[in-house]
């Protein structure tokens, strides 16, 4: 699955990571340039309602959007771990 990457500089929405699963996309918020964890994340049906969705809650541009390495925040657990 793949993930995107925007920086929106905004208060309270520094950073947007759109991460792909098979339930949906997550619309991962980070708060500062610092944050290393997304403090809020929305869970959207398509990666179109996502980005339309990041378009109008934060002012993110189409063309903002990078491809990133894939993150495991809503990964699937691996088989035999809890």
């Amino acid at each position: 699955m793949a993930c995107y990457e925007a920086i929106a500089n905004r208060p309270g929405a520094y950073r947007v990571v759109l991460e792909e699963r098979a339930e949906g996309v997550y619309v991962n918020v980070f708060g500062h340039a610092s944050s290393t964890e997304p403090y809020i994340d929305i869970l959207q049906d398509d990666l179109e309602m996502a980005i339309r969705s990041c378009k109008h809650r934060y002012g993110i541009e189409e063309h903002q959007w990078r491809l990133i390495p894939d993150v495991d925040w809503h990964a699937p657990p691996e088989m035999g771990k809890s």
